[in-house]
């Protein structure tokens, strides 16, 4: 592959990835995971996404037992990952829930 080609593909991951960053901003792309999506987060954020999407929907505690860290650690990663657009958040009553 020649050095064009390689600028060429470069160009096109970073345009792809603009996009999706202007769909968000945009309020047009659903909140969802893909494959993609869950290999681009970090091992720490991955395995939170991961059992918040087997529970469908919950709070950090709920997700804290799944993945044996602590309930504190769970919230900012779920808040983390809220942040970043993969997750909703809502209280109910005095509990946070958070939903895929």
């Amino acid at each position: 592959m020649s050095n064009s080609e390689e600028i060429v593909n470069i160009l096109v991951k970073i345009l792809e990835v603009l996009e999706r960053i202007e769909q968000k901003i945009n309020g047009r792309e659903e909140i969802k995971f893909d494959s993609l999506a869950l290999l681009e987060l970090p091992d720490n954020l991955r395995s939170t996404a991961m059992a918040l999407i087997k529970l469908g929907s919950g709070t950090a505690s709920d997700v804290a037992r799944i993945t044996g860290r602590g309930r504190a650690i769970e919230s900012h990663y779920l808040n983390t990952l809220v942040k970043m657009g993969y997750l909703k958040k809502k209280r109910v009553g005095r509990r946070v829930v958070y939903e895929v």
